[in-house]
Formats: C-alpha cells, sequence, structure tokens
C-alpha cells in the first residue's frame, strides 16, 4: 500500500500534468498572458468628453449625441485568472468558513487584481507560482479534511458520497456542472488516496480540484462557435453569467439562490436578472466589494504599500500607514453607498483617529478608533483628491512628487490620452539642477525641454497643483523659508479642464462640470466592473451606461445598470 505521502506525490504529478497548470476548459484552448489587472486597468475616454454635465448638482450644457453603434457589446469573451482573494473566497463559501488558506496563493496577490488573457492555452509559466499552486492546495486540503463531517455531506465516507460532493461542492467550485467522465476521473482520484484511508483519498481529491484549471481560471467560452463572425454578439451561458454576476458584487461563486437560478436556466431571462441584481446589492458585502472595485479605479491599494524615508518623516510609523489605508477605504465606502461622483471630490469627510487627527492639524478627535469628520478647513474639502492616503501614497518616499500626483489624475480623472515611453536619452532633472531645487524649478526645467515637454506638459499641471501638500499628505501654506508656497499652473489638455488654475479648488470646480470626468470614471468602472477592457467607446450599451452614470452620478446605480444591461449577459462572437 502506497504511503499517504507517497499517494499525495503521485496525485500532484497527475494534476499538474492533467492541467492543473495546463490544459483545456470545456474543450477551449487559452493561453495565460503577462500578469495584469483590473485595478488600474486602462479607461475608456468617451467621445461625448466637453462640456456636458456630470450630474444634477453640475452646471454645463448637454452633449451632442455621439453616433453608437448599437451591434458592439461591451466586451469580448475572456479567459482569466482567479486572484489571491478570489481563490480564498471561493474556497471558503464552496469548502468552509473555517479552511485554512495561505496568505498569498499566487502572483495576483493584490485585491481586486485579476488576468485578462488570449486565447491559445492555459499556463502558468512562472514555476514559482506553479509551486504556490501546487503547495496551497496541499494547505487547503489538509485544513478541509481535518474536518469531514462538516466537508462532506454525509456520515458514511464512501464513494457514493464523494459522488454526491462532486456533483455538488466541485461543481460550485467550478462555477459549472461536472460531466459523468470528469465524475468518474475524480472519483478514480479519490479510490487512489483511500486505499490509505478515505481522508486521504479527498485530501487527494481537493489538491487535484484546487490546481485544475477550471478551478483557477474563470472563462466566456462555452457554447462559442469558431467559426461564427467576431462580430455576432453571443450569449452567455446560464452559469456563465450567474458567475459574472456573483464576482461583479461578491468576488466569489454564486451563493445557493443564485446557482439554482442557473440550474433552471431562468438567471437568463431580464426580470429574474434584475430581481437577483437587487437581491445581491442588498448583501452587506456588497458595499464593501463595489468600494473596493472603485478603489481599484482610483489605485487606492497602493496605500498598503506607502512607505516614507523615516530619517525624514519619522511621524510615518506602521500605525499611522495602516490608519491612512483604513481610513481612505471608510471614505469611499461612505461615498459608494451614500454618496455621488461630485461628492468624491468635494465631501470634506475623513476618518480620523487621535494620532491622524493630530498628525494633520485637525482639531477634537480622541481616542484610536477612526470616526468621521466632517472638516470646516477648505483644504480638506477635495474629497478624495484631499485624503491625506492618496497624497502620500503619489508622493516620493522624501521629497514631493508632482510628477506622480500628476500622472494619478491624468490617468485616473480624466483618462488623458495614451502616453508614450520616455526618450531612451533623456536628459536627468536631478543632474542638471542642484540638490536642494524646488519642485517647481524642476517643473519648469522639464517644460523648457521638448523631449521632456512631450509628455510632462500634459501632467505635471496637474500635480503642481497640490504643491501645498507634503509628501505625508499634510497641508502647509508656506516653505521653510516663510513663502507662500505657489500651487498654480496652467492645464492644456485640450478639453473644458483648460487655463489657469490655482490649486486642487480650481480643478474641482472644472472636473464638477466636466463630461469628460463623468464618462472617464465609468468607462474605467465598466471595464474593472466586467474584468475586461471594454470593446468600444462607440458601443451603444457602453454609452448608455455612461450617460445614465452622468445624469445621477450614483456609483451603485452604476454597477446595478451594468448588471441588468442587455449587454452584460452577451459577449462578442470571439477572443482578441
Amino acid at each position: 500500500m502506497a504511503s499517504k505521502r507517497d499517494v499525495s506525490g503521485v496525485v500532484l504529478l497527475v494534476a499538474v500534468a492533467a492541467g492543473a497548470c495546463t490544459g483545456q476548459i470545456n474543450g477551449a484552448s487559452s493561453s495565460r498572458g503577462t500578469s495584469g489587472a483590473a485595478a488600474g486597468a486602462p479607461g475608456v475616454s468617451s467621445g461625448t468628453a466637453g462640456n456636458a454635465s456630470a450630474g444634477a448638482s453640475s452646471t454645463s450644457t448637454t452633449p451632442t449625441p455621439t453616433p453608437c453603434d448599437s451591434t458592439l457589446g461591451l466586451a469580448p469573451p475572456r479567459i482569466w485568472r482567479l486572484n489571491d482573494q478570489q481563490y480564498a473566497n471561493v474556497v471558503h463559501d464552496v469548502f468552509g468558513a473555517s479552511v485554512t488558506v495561505p496568505r498569498d496563493v499566487s502572483a495576483a496577490a493584490v485585491a481586486g487584481s485579476e488576468e485578462p488573457t488570449s486565447a491559445s492555452g492555459l499556463t502558468v509559466g512562472d514555476p514559482t507560482t506553479a509551486q504556490n499552486y501546487m503547495s496551497t492546495a496541499q494547505t487547503v486540503a489538509t485544513s478541509a479534511v481535518a474536518n469531514l463531517a462538516a466537508l462532506l455531506p454525509c456520515a458514511t465516507v464512501d464513494a457514493s458520497c464523494v459522488e454526491t460532493f462532486i456533483r455538488n461542492k466541485v461543481a460550485r467550485a467550478f462555477r459549472r456542472p461536472v460531466s459523468d467522465d470528469e465524475v468518474q476521473s475524480m472519483l478514480a482520484l479519490y479510490q487512489l488516496g483511500a486505499t490509505d484511508s478515505p481522508s486521504v483519498g479527498v485530501q487527494t481529491l481537493l489538491q487535484y480540484v484546487l490546481q485544475t484549471p477550471d478551478f483557477l481560471w474563470r472563462t466566456e467560452l462555452a457554447g462559442i462557435d469558431p467559426a461564427a463572425p467576431a462580430t455576432t454578439p453571443q450569449p452567455l451561458s446560464p452559469f456563465e453569467l450567474a458567475s459574472s454576476l456573483s464576482f461583479l458584487f461578491v468576488d466569489s461563486v454564486p451563493d445557493d439562490t443564485l446557482w439554482a437560478k442557473a440550474v433552471d436556466g431562468s438567471i437568463t431571462t431580464p426580470a429574474v436578472l434584475s430581481a437577483e441584481v437587487d437581491r445581491l446589492m442588498a448583501l452587506p458585502a456588497v458595499r464593501a466589494n463595489v468600494a473596493n472595485k472603485v478603489g481599484s479605479w482610483l489605485s487606492v491599494h497602493k496605500t498598503e504599500v506607502t512607505v516614507k524615508d523615516p530619517t525624514v518623516f519619522p511621524q510615518f510609523t506602521a500605525a499611522v500607514a495602516t490608519d491612512l489605508t483604513t481610513s481612505v477605504q471608510m471614505f469611499l465606502q461612505n461615498v459608494v453607498y451614500n454618496g455621488t461622483l461630485v461628492d468624491l471630490i468635494t465631501s470634506p469627510r475623513m476618518y480620523l483617529n487621535q494620532n491622524l487627527a493630530s498628525l494633520y492639524g485637525i482639531s477634537g478627535v480622541t481616542g484610536t478608533d477612526l470616526v468621521p469628520v466632517d472638516s470646516t478647513l477648505p483644504q480638506w474639502a477635495g474629497g478624495i483628491l484631499t485624503q491625506p492616503a492618496l497624497l502620500a501614497a503619489n508622493s516620493r518616499a522624501d521629497k514631493g512628487d508632482p510628477i506622480h500626483r500628476g500622472l494619478f489624475i491624468y490617468s485616473s480623472m480624466v483618462c488623458g490620452a495614451k502616453l508614450p515611453p520616455p526618450p531612451a536619452n533623456a536628459v536627468s532633472v536631478d543632474g542638471s539642477l542642484p540638490a536642494d531645487a524646488t519642485e517647481r524649478e524642476r517643473a519648469n526645467f522639464r517644460e523648457s525641454r521638448p523631449d521632456c515637454s512631450v509628455c510632462h506638459a500634459r501632467f505635471d499641471p496637474l500635480g503642481l497643483l497640490t504643491e501645498r501638500y507634503d509628501p505625508l499628505g499634510r497641508y502647509v501654506e508656506k516653505d521653510a523659508s516663510g513663502q507662500l508656497i505657489d500651487q498654480t499652473s496652467t492645464i492644456t489638455l485640450g478639453t473644458n479642464l483648460d487655463g489657469p488654475a490655482n490649486g486642487l479648488p480650481d480643478l474641482i470646480t472644472r472636473l464638477k462640470s466636466s463630461r469628460q470626468f463623468a464618462d472617464c470614471a465609468s468607462g474605467m468602472l465598466t471595464t474593472i466592473a466586467l474584468g475586461r477592457p471594454v470593446t468600444s467607446e462607440n458601443s451603444c450599451a457602453l454609452q448608455d451606461l455612461q450617460n445614465g452614470f452622468a445624469k445621477d452620478e450614483s456609483f451603485m446605480g452604476l454597477f446595478r445598470a451594468i448588471a441588468t444591461s442587455p449587454a452584460f449577459a452577451m459577449r462578442d462572437g470571439k477572443l482578441e
């Protein structure tokens, strides 16, 4: 009889060879590309950008409708790998909340990240990542079988019991029914391990399941006709639609109610889909998950890895860094659930405890708990743009950083045109100016050089508007010599944001009345919600979403509109 160790090793090799790191799902082959993420995914610049209203609270004119193509959907079908948080969510929701999942499952560790991939093979090319998946599967399986009574649906562990487990729990983990052939193959793995003991048999089976492409990848390939024109939209299958809906709102597999709607096929009925969207959106977990997706648009996850030079900023302790991250997340949850797009850039609310309040010069806050504070100081009335966590995250470790703050606004808030790569022979500012040169002097130097200004002229002026916020996000009006810090610049993007500006208040005033800002936000959030780039800005489906968001500015309303859009249940005919 093979020992437990021997059986486990054999099955891991079988799992890898059978498709744990390369293989096919439902007969459709695809290939993993380089690591990508929804967080930071490129947004969509709408052709309607200009002087249109971003909402009822804005003052502007109605845009001239841009012709759209009703035959275009929102995106092509795709194949993408679960990120680490999704992996853990699926394990806990299917196999038990108490099952241990290692913190680092793969290379896709950033919350909110997903991997859109191409269509030539399901592979994990990095040996370290493949090894991580293998060791994670061992850990998870060992933890799960420690309580077989909770894991399995029957008191006696035998082949019949395990078959029920496969047809129910494994199917849920795969987000689709399993075929009879698959059941027999997995039963054979169980029986191989069960020669040692039933517990080892189940552990062996789970180690395989957790390394299969059907578990690690999500797909939208069922029923695709390879001969069909790519322009012919095709509906998602009931299980694909249920999975897309569930991952949109809870980043995990469908719950019992949604799964039942997939099994009977009713989820593809618009009225049933709409009712399920409303049910899911009432769940407590959805608020945090939608806020997390909005945070992906704004690259809020950078706050989790913000570091500062302790010799320059000893105040930036580990406790401050943690509190700042939690603070901005709480701000986003409040705005996403209760506010609007304009609130995102005008809210004076901050979440502070005594430590943070003292650091940022706000009185009246005591205790260690983060509490909502609506500041009366104008420097904190810029919503996300004046949240200290974001200002600190978009700054260097030891000094100011108008470049990265400007890039943040340029890329995330207005969806600026794609920038060319820096020239190979770019002149170093550090080597051309004194070490004590101000950020204003550095920006002026970049502006004076055509090889620099071709890019920096687009985003440096946006970053210079934040000059009165230091690298920790503290507001400082005067420099060390007592001179008023210059926060003026001239914006030149070729939009209605252009012109002389004095600090963030001027920028915010223009953003409030800019359709470009609203369309940038809704386009990027649609990309993140779908987990894939939107096919075309000329899609009528996309423009319907953008027009609706520009009218009511509700983040929860946008996500509901995405999920109930007819295009959400469709995909283009072929992978791109």
